[in-house]
């Protein structure tokens, strides 16, 4: 049996490393995707594509379109980038037949036949064929593949930042294009997939061959624009929300239909409700009115392309993976290339949430455990990008993806109460809802919703700090009084010396046990519990709800303990109400005895001496959550008080 219990624990205000703004500040080495800051005299409204592919070669040929605003003061060029192995047969704006030249391997500049001002829009026009650069693996522009079953592929990943390898781009994260156009031509039978809606097939005009007309209306970020083809079998159906008569389309597009295997379209066919949870947890579906859908390929992983996930891979937790940059990534979009977690961190830990949710409890804390293992590989890994030059780090998965992930669940920890972290992420994501976010966005997001909670430390120690705490555990119980010894270390401490968070501690006794909260606040820090039942050990973090690894076992040592002295004898002391929704009364207290309230992020919000009798410690101006009385001189002594 499993029991919660409120219990006597300590916490001491630790400062802040550092100011939220100073950290953010010193981190440098960051790639600028813009190859020329003439790029930003525009500010992209709209793409038309006009391509011709077929699924046996790379090559490409047909024209782009691109319809923008002058932003910068004047603006006399239009600059943009195509690989150079790409060739620009002619280009034009606003029907003007223009001139361009190119820079290094792949800047573009095109004369304008006038100079522009600011607000002024045009619409420039490139018109161009060939053979992408040749590459491998994930992050390549363009690929052709042949299944096991001989359906040969082609199809686009543009992230990080190759999408000039197959169109003439602006490689912008923060310059979403409000709405796009995509005709795609390829040979009969062949099919292509694409981000929004499919408007029309035509298959008429041009004998032999059929144009695809994909177009979508919501903001999109340039990675995330995509095409595939192959000789595919479309199966779609309307998914219905509950309590709801409206539906979305959902589309999918399957290579080697007489032979794929019904696992793999089981598990694609799990889709509707999938995004029902996921609804429940962050707000309806952001590309609803659209469609979401998947394109089958070779790919050895998952893309979230906006509204249509290209996709290699059957498993269950990939497909729940990328279908929530649906929300984060692709909705809300990060400001900063050394914010990827902010999309890969929340998709990887709807991992765990999708296997609690629709296997078990237990499923979703081996995942947790396999992510733990995965994020203290690296004794100085680091969620945030300080070098955006690769996209190996970008998407560097034990920190990026697992140790961010791991961040995630500890703020969801951290949370007065698990409702508010949810009401948080989604008043975030509606925010921010189809534009761009940053760290500090988030963090004054999350801060409000835990009713003013100051985060500077958490962000500090968790998403600009590295590594993680090493914990020494060792306990002792003396009649129902349990003593336990947490000594810190750390894995990077030149970069983090401490690490202020909270813990999880489960106590075993035969076929009995508990689980206790504590806050970690010092380097070695002994904490006081009152529990009955004879003891057999303690965990550390036993449901992994905080990044850090233990040295060693748990220990039992008899003589800790023995000679304790406290400033107050804790059981003397009585609280009613608590919880409480107004204020705490204490008895029992010595007249004098100094106090200090404190929050679950250490800090001291009130200060006072107790009176003759009965002391009130104020709440009714607290948001909920969990605080602690510490009481006289001791760094060890404090009483957990509740907040409703």
């Amino acid at each position: 049996m499993k029991r919660r219990l409120l219990i006597l624990c300590s916490a001491l205000l630790m400062l802040a490393i550092n100011s939220f703004a100073q950290k953010h500040a010193r981190h440098s080495n960051h790639k600028n995707t813009l190859a020329s800051p003439a790029e930003d005299n525009y500010d992209i409204k709209y793409l038309r594509f006009n391509l011709n592919v077929t699924d046996t070669s790379v090559r490409i040929s047909g024209d782009v379109s691109t319809t923008a605003v002058v932003v910068g003061s004047s603006m006399s060029s239009y600059v943009f980038e195509l690989d150079t192995l790409m060739v620009i047969d002619s280009a034009r704006v606003d029907g003007v037949w223009c001139t361009v030249t190119t820079t290094g391997a792949f800047v573009r500049t095109l004369t304008m036949p006038w100079t522009l001002t600011v607000g002024s829009s045009f619409t420039a026009q490139i018109f161009y064929h060939g053979v992408p650069p040749p590459g491998g693996g994930f992050f390549n522009g363009v690929t052709h593949a042949v299944s096991d079953h001989g359906t040969q592929m082609v199809y686009t990943i543009s992230d990080p930042w190759v999408a000039l390898d197959w169109w003439p781009t602006k490689q912008s994260v923060d310059d979403k294009i409000d709405s796009v156009d995509m005709f795609v031509t390829v040979p009969s039978g062949v099919m292509d997939g694409s981000n929004g809606v499919l408007v029309n097939v035509d298959t008429t005009t041009t004998p032999g061959f059929a144009t695809y007309h994909w177009q979508t209306h919501y903001p999109i970020t340039y990675y995330l624009i995509s095409i595939a083809v192959a000789r595919y079998s479309e199966e779609k159906y309307y998914h219905h929300f509950p309590g709801s008569t409206d539906s979305m389309l959902i589309q999918n597009f399957f290579i080697d239909t007489a032979t794929f295997n019904p696992l793999y379209k089981s598990n694609f066919d799990s889709l509707g409700m999938i995004i029902d949870y996921f609804d429940s947890l962050y707000g309806r579906y952001p590309f609803w009115q659209e469609k979401y859908g998947v394109c089958y390929t070779n790919l050895p992983g998952g893309m979230e392309h906006q509204t249509m996930t290209t996709i290699g891979v059957p498993n269950t937790y990939v497909i729940a993976h990328e279908l929530t940059h649906q929300w984060f990534g692709d909705c809300v979009s990060f400001s900063l290339w050394g914010d990827t977690w902010l999309s890969e961190a929340f998709a990887t830990f709807d991992e765990q949430m999708f296997y609690n949710h629709f296997w078990s409890p237990a499923a979703g804390l081996a995942h947790r455990k396999t992510l733990l293992a995965s994020a203290i590989s690296g004794g100085c890994g680091e969620v945030f990008v300080t070098d955006t030059t690769t996209a190996n780090t970008l998407f560097y998965q034990p920190t990026v993806y697992n140790k961010g992930q791991g961040v995630v669940t500890m703020l969801r920890y951290l949370a007065p109460e698990d409702s508010l972290f949810f009401k948080g992420l989604r008043t975030y994501l509606q925010t921010y809802r189809y534009s761009n976010a940053t760290v500090a966005d988030f963090k004054s997001v999350m801060e409000d919703a835990y009713g003013g909670m100051n985060l500077d430390t958490f962000f500090n120690q968790w998403i600009y700090g590295k590594g993680h705490p090493i914990y020494t555990l060792t306990w002792n119980q003396i009649g129902s009084d349990v003593f336990v010894k947490l000594i810190q270390a750390q894995s990077c401490h030149a970069s983090t010396p401490h690490f202020s968070t909270p813990l999880e501690l489960e106590f075993l006794a035969g076929s009995l046990d508990t689980i206790v909260k504590v806050y970690n606040s010092l380097d070695t820090q002994i904490f006081t519990f009152s529990w009955a039942p004879a003891m057999d050990t303690v965990l550390l973090n036993p449901d992994v709800w905080t990044i850090c690894r233990q040295f060693g076992h748990s220990t039992r040592d008899t003589t800790f303990g023995v000679n304790a002295v406290h400033n107050v004898p804790i059981k003397n002391v009585s609280i009613s109400p608590n919880p409480t929704g107004n204020n705490w009364q204490v008895d029992g207290l010595p007249e004098d005895s100094a106090l200090a309230l404190t929050d679950m992020n250490g800090r001291t919000i009130w200060q006072g001496k107790a009176l003759r009798g009965v002391t009130t410690i104020p709440g009714d101006k607290l948001p909920p959550g969990d605080y602690f009385l510490k009481i006289g001189n001791s760094n060890t002594d404090s009483i957990k008080l509740v907040h409703w």
